[in-house]
């Protein structure tokens, strides 16, 4: 069964259909590397869904090296979900695989479903640490606070995340809509089992006790910052160049926008850093996984580029910049970022079981604030 969480924040529309029972895992161990390659250079296309357009920039090179067609179609991270669960239900098995984030929710729909299976190439395999061959993860994202460097040139400014609920702060902290943003809504299900520890921060911030009006410090903090008039976008993007924009009087602040975003800090001259001080957790990171349709017309092809997405040269397109950190133990860190050891220790992540179960909680909270 779904969780409860899973239906209210993916919208009744993906629910709609029957379910398979279970999931599924494919060793690479049980093959012939050889034989695999053999049969994917046969197949000699496959069909790519992806939250993230480097997917395309990979594609094209090992398109070049092996003459094997990959269409890539890039999809929001609800809609590849519910876009592969529904093709899924109706039998149309066109997709080879998925690039996908918010794992919460493709897990419950996606891989216990049976539809897509997990699937651990030989340099995965090989060199990959076990908890992140299954699922099968490409990379880390990790998102930040962020603040602007003209209006704060010497010192950070941001101490914890409950000074983003105060007067100081009032309608000047961005955030993309948790609405629209799974990955958002996990993360805040980690602020509400954790929430001993923020209110253990707040106390340690102003001095007095949390006073609440919410069931736990972590709903509190959602209302508190929207009723601070936090600005909602629709874009990390937006954001960053925002924060980052030379020459303002009060620039607004950013909230769990992507630190890869930092890439265009050159090109762009903008003058925003990340916090590094802010408690009690800088932001949080998530995994972007792979998966492998159950019934892909073109399985092996599909193995064939999973593979190649785990080497250093597969990678490159999300190397070329800061905020993107491959499993692969091989890969150097951008320059000027940290090792995602160092994030790891600094960052929250979330548990899946209690996001899955949780998330509704999180979203209804925000709905209830956001649209007062």
């Amino acid at each position: 069964m779904f969780s409860k969480g899973i239906m209210r924040t993916m919208g009744a529309a993906a629910l709609s259909a029957g379910i398979l029972l279970g999931g599924g895992i494919v060793q690479a161990q049980e093959e012939v590397w050889s034989d695999v390659v053999a049969a994917a250079k046969a197949e000699g296309a496959l069909l790519v869904y992806s939250t993230t357009s480097r997917t395309a920039k990979a594609a094209e090179k090992f398109s070049g090296m092996t003459g094997i067609s990959v269409e890539v179609v890039r999809l929001g991270e609800q809609d590849l979900i519910q876009r592969a669960y529904q093709e899924s239900v109706a039998g149309v098995n066109d997709v080879d695989m998925i690039v996908a984030e918010d794992w919460v929710a493709a897990r419950e729909l996606l891989s216990n479903t049976g539809y897509f299976v997990n699937y651990v190439p030989p340099t995965a395999r090989e060199l990959f640490a076990e908890r992140h061959q299954y699922p099968l993860v490409l990379g880390f994202i990790n998102r930040v606070f962020g603040y602007n460097t003209d209006k704060h040139p010497d010192a950070d400014p941001l101490a914890s995340i409950w000074d983003l609920t105060t007067e100081d702060y009032r309608g000047r902290v961005m955030i993309r809509d948790v609405a629209i943003t799974g990955e958002h809504q996990n993360a805040l299900t980690e602020w509400v089992r954790r929430s001993d520890e923020l209110a253990a921060d707040y106390k340690s911030r102003f001095g007095k006790p949390l006073e609440m009006t919410e069931a736990n410090a972590g709903l509190e903090f959602i209302k508190r910052f929207l009723e601070n008039d936090a600005i909602i976008m629709t874009s990390d993007t937006k954001i960053s160049e925002a924060v980052g924009a030379a020459g303002q009087e009060n620039p607004p602040y950013g909230m769990f926008y992507v630190y890869s975003k930092h890439r265009d800090v050159p090109l762009q001259d903008l003058r925003i850093k990340d916090s590094r001080q802010i408690s009690p957790t800088l932001g949080y990171y998530y995994p972007i996984i792979l998966q492998l349709s159950a019934n892909a017309k073109h399985p092996n092809a599909a193995k064939m580029f999973m593979e190649y997405l785990g080497t250093l040269e597969g990678f490159a397109p999300w190397a070329d910049s800061p905020g993107v950190y491959s499993p692969n133990p091989n890969q150097v860190p951008f320059e000027g970022d940290m090792p995602f050891a160092w994030w790891e220790d600094r960052m929250w992540s979330y548990d899946l079981d209690f996001a899955a179960e949780n998330r509704g909680i999180v979203l209804d909270t925000w709905l209830k604030y956001a649209q007062r």
